[in-house]
Formats: C-alpha cells, structure tokens, sequence
C-alpha cells in the first residue's frame, strides 16, 4: 500500500509537517505525555493517527460524549475506543450532560464547547498532563475568522482561533491548523481509515454550518476560489495585532485591579473607552466567559466611562455592575 501513497500524503511528508509545526508550536522536541481531543470526525481521527505514527511520549486520547444525539453519540464513543485501542493508544470517555447544562441565552452549540473545554481541562488535572491537542484544521480557522468578523468581535475575532492557548494551566496546541479539511480524510482514505460523521453538522440552521455549508462555498465558487485560503492568512496576520492588544490590556488591568474580580473605577475611566472595553474583556476571558461582541463591549464601556450606577448582564447570573468607585465582576442574585 506505500508504494501507491501519493508523496504529499506519506509518512515521510507527513511526518516532516509533524516535527515543524511540534517545533514551532512548541510541544516537539519534548515527548511529555499528551491528550488528544477524539470526537471520531475526519479531523480528530488524522490527529490520533498522526500522533500514533508520528509522536515519541505517552498518548491519550479523550473523547467527550455530549448527551444530545443519543445512540449516535454512544456510537461515536464506541468507534473512538475501537480505534485508539488498534492504534495502541489510551483511551478515556467523559460524558456530559449539554441540554441540561445549557445556560440561559446560550446556544446549544456554545454550551458543547464550554462543556467540551472544561472536560478537557478537568481530565488533564486528573492525569496530571498539561498538554491538550485539538483537531482544528485550516478551513476551521477561515469559517471561525469570517463568523467572528460577521459577529462583530473586532481584531480579536479576526484572529480565528491560534496555534495555542492556556487555560486553568493546561495548554492546547491545534496541530492541524495548517491543512485543509479535505487533505486530512485523504491522509486517512490512502490507508484504509474510516471515520465517523456528526449527522447534526448536516444542518443549515446552525450559523457556523451554514457558513461551512453554504456561505463558503458559494463565496469559494464566486467570488474567489481561494477564499478560505485568503481568510486563514488573514487570521494569522492579525494574531499579532492581537498579541499587542493582549499586551495593553493586561497592563490596564495591573493598574486599576482591587482583586481578581474588582476594578478601581476612577482608574479605569482614565483610560477611556477603548481602555475600558480592552479590560473588561480581560477580565472575562480570565474567568471563562463567553466572548461579548463589539457591540455589547461598547455598551459596557460606555457605562464604566458615563460614570453612573449600572448593573449589566454578561451571561446567566454573571453581571458586571458599577458603584462605589469600583466595578464588580460577579454572580448576581
């Protein structure tokens, strides 16, 4: 079977992708042991492969049972185990209960992620493994660039997703981000791999399926074939502007921080409206919570700086209110 592998998909280009974007992102030369995040897709499924073949330390992979497709979903489950136990890999399932989880005003795919995020983060501390791999792949990174820019989340958004990102002490690395959706099932087509496919991303209804489904292709085959490959870079030229926003908001948070969950409001204000946007997005990113857009970013900005009491709803119970002199970040009654 070898001998009729194309070259641009054989261990030894594959292989060679491994170890640069290992070195780049950082995980490679290291053999520390890692999670892989499983769900049985196409793209999770090169994951495991690849880190099977290519990957020198101790693998685990972790595959998270949502509880929304029922025998579908124990289906997906069974398939991940059979398969890590045939590419020799450790194998652990986590079940979560997503419907009954779902927060007011979140949708449901949200609340998958958010779920989905901390089981990773909850079976790496019990494992005592710091590294997560995620299955995000090139075409992943253009759809989340153009939802967040149609959502209006600004540069932060523009960036898609990155390479890496730290959460609760644990880092998880994307090592796919630079191939296409397509190239991952060919890798697994060539030598025999089946995967599993999510009959829910199937439906239009959902804006990030419609945006996979339709949008995109319809942009790819009208406005310009390369389109995903234009909107990827565009993400990766924009990390950088995003890093230095990063940089200044950090830095306006040190200056006017009370406590982990409480802002000097007097201090705050000084840095307008933009500085009083840039920190409060710090400050829900350091608690986990879900992303405001631009606009409702400016509507709590504009209550910090207009001086006034207020009390704003992020999400749930979880409000931001203003008096005192100091803005609280906390659950409400």
């Amino acid at each position: 079977m070898a001998s009729s592998i194309p070259y641009h998909l054989s261990d030894y280009a594959l292989g060679k992708y491994f170890r640069e974007t290992g070195t780049r992102q950082g995980w490679l030369p290291s053999e520390s042991p890692v999670i892989l995040a499983v769900s049985g897709g196409g793209d999770s499924v090169s994951l495991l492969w690849m880190f099977s073949r290519f990957y020198g330390g101790p693998v685990t992979a972790v595959h998270v049972n949502h509880n929304i497709r029922g025998s579908e979903s124990d289906g997906d489950e069974q398939f991940t185990a059979m398969l890590a136990a045939s590419l020799g890999v450790a194998f652990r399932a986590v079940r979560v209960d997503v419907p009954s989880a779902k927060m007011k005003g979140e949708s449901l795919e949200s609340s998958a992620r958010r779920l989905r995020l901390q089981a990773l983060i909850d079976t790496a501390h019990e494992l005592g493994i710091t590294r997560v791999m995620l299955g995000h792949n090139r075409d992943d990174l253009a759809e989340t660039v153009l939802f967040n820019i149609l959502r209006g989340t600004g540069i932060r958004g523009g960036v898609g997703m990155t390479e890496s990102s730290v959460r609760e002490g644990v880092t998880f690395f994307r090592p796919l981000l630079g191939l296409r959706r397509e190239f991952l099932r060919d890798i697994l087509r060539v030598r025999g791999y089946s995967w599993r496919e999510d009959s829910s991303n199937d439906d239009d209804t959902y804006t990030r399926n419609f945006i996979r489904l339709r949008l995109l292709p319809e942009i790819e085959s009208s406005v310009n074939k390369s389109a995903v490959e234009h909107l990827a870079t565009f993400g990766e030229d924009m990390r950088k502007v995003r890093d230095d926003e990063d940089r200044r908001s950090r830095e306006i948070v040190a200056s006017c921080s009370v406590d982990g969950r409480t802002l000097d409001r007097r201090k705050l204000r000084e840095h307008g409206h933009d500085g009083a946007g840039l920190a409060v997005r710090e400050i829900g990113r350091r608690l986990g919570l879900t992303t405001l857009s631009r606009r409702r970013c400016g509507e709590l900005a504009r209550l910090i700086v207009a001086g006034e009491m207020f009390t704003f709803q992020w999400q749930g119970k979880f409000t931001v209110s203003g008096h005192d002199g100091k803005i609280y970040f906390g659950e409400g009654d």
